[in-house]
């Protein structure tokens, strides 16, 4: 067993002890068991799941993961179970994001934008994927 720990900004979201964990991570999903290496790697918006069932898994956004043998712990800006997310708002983030995006004018501007419309993007799949619990 690992001890997984999703903390958000507003506190700790999710802690219990499970055989296996998956993180989406910028490298791709990674799959996390007990006495993994050390590892510490950047999140990507997407569905953090234990032991094997996406159906249970937490919708995470952008943050960082940290792997020790005994311990995983995510940091996230965002944690929602499925049925939180407001797929409303989400599809009218995503449609302001790709509005500016025509007009934007500097890299800044782009790379924030594009982090806006995946984040949604992400959250309004997974809520289609896995409907409203």
């Amino acid at each position: 067993m690992i001890k997984v720990e999703i903390v958000t900004p507003q506190g700790l979201h999710f802690s219990r002890e499970v055989n296996s964990v998956n993180i989406p991570t910028a490298e791709g999903e990674i799959g996390v068991l007990e006495k993994h290496m050390y590892l510490m790697t950047m999140l990507k918006p997407g569905l953090v799941y234990f032991d094997g069932k996406q159906e249970n898994g937490i919708a995470v956004t952008y943050g960082f993961v940290d792997v020790t043998p005994e311990k995983v712990i995510i940091l996230t800006e965002e944690a929602y179970n499925i049925g939180e997310i407001d797929p409303g708002k989400e599809k009218e983030l995503f449609d302001q994001a790709m509005k500016k995006l025509a007009t934007a004018q500097t890299m800044e501007e782009i790379e924030e934008l594009e982090k806006i419309k995946e984040r949604a993007r992400t959250l309004l799949e997974l809520v289609e994927r896995f409907g409203r619990v």
